[in-house]
């Protein structure tokens, strides 16, 4: 096995997914996960950052001090004091000039030109150019067809137009995903149920509250409902419904039908009604 791959392997064992670390039982899973959006981030041994490919060569040799993964045709990477984004030959296709850059998705990205600290964020096209100006404190990659901004201390959502459509309300967000976010606001001292999940108008449909909520997949969504530190994950539907009752020590999204779940000392993989698949 090339250094490279045993390194990829390496990092792949230790892959954590949403909050659930994969044994080796799930390594094939975990490495397919690893080069699903193309060449995979590593480290070479002359301590800079560059993608390799799944035969464990460099398809990107390791030239940058940063580098975040492909997102369609491009990634984004940092050299010196600055980002940019490449293509998958390792050329140029944003020449760096941002102080930071977040990942593509929906065709627009995350970035800022000014100070890393004090300076402004807005969304960038593929060629660049600011699609929505950079006047937010910072900002997340879409998701749903928006993307979180904050102003001050403050979440809310803006369209690919750069309409704010959420106003800034909310401590903690998550990304749209079938049409809900959620979203936490602060309550009096001692108020444990914080989360809810709003629509596009940053209305919540259902009126449940919880004390953590995760985005929706596959038309369920992590909560936990008592406690944040202690309490269960369980599963709710896009209605507000209990889905699959909470017993779970940590858990993962839903993918292709299955997810990722502990009690105790014991993993296992659960399908969409909560029955175990091993």
């Amino acid at each position: 096995m090339p250094i490279e791959m045993k390194w990829v392997s390496i990092f792949a064992m230790g892959l954590v997914i949403g909050g659930l670390t994969f044994t080796a039982r799930g390594q094939d899973e975990a490495e397919k996960l690893l080069f699903a959006k193309g060449p995979a981030p590593a480290k070479g041994e002359n301590g800079k950052w560059g993608f390799l490919s799944p035969d464990g060569t460099w398809a990107v040799e390791a030239k940058f001090i940063e580098v975040k993964p492909f997102q369609g045709d491009v990634a984004a990477a940092r050299e010196k004091d600055k980002w940019g984004y490449i293509d998958a030959t390792g050329n140029w296709k944003i020449p760096p000039r941002f102080s930071w850059a977040g990942e593509f998705s929906e065709n627009l990205a995350p970035a800022s030109e000014g100070d890393r600290l004090t300076g402004k964020f807005g969304y960038i096209d593929r060629q660049g150019r600011w699609a929505i100006e950079p006047e937010y404190d910072w900002t997340r990659p879409f998701q749903g067809g928006y993307g979180a901004v904050k102003d001050g201390s403050k979440w809310g959502f803006v369209d690919a137009k750069g309409k704010l459509v959420v106003e800034p309300d909310f401590d903690q967000v998550g990304g749209f995903s079938e049409g809900l976010a959620p979203a936490q606001k602060s309550g009096p001292p001692g108020d444990k149920k914080t989360w809810v999940f709003i629509q596009p108008d940053g209305k919540s449909p259902f009126d449940s509250k919880y004390a953590w909520a995760g985005g929706f997949s596959e038309g369920l969504a992590r909560v936990q409902l008592e406690d944040r530190i202690a309490g269960k994950f369980g599963y709710i539907n896009t209605k507000g419904g209990i889905a699959i009752a909470p017993e779970f020590d940590e858990a993962t999204d839903f993918h292709n039908g299955k997810a990722h779940v502990r009690v105790g000392n014991q993993s296992r993989t659960i399908d969409t009604k909560g029955k175990p698949l091993d």
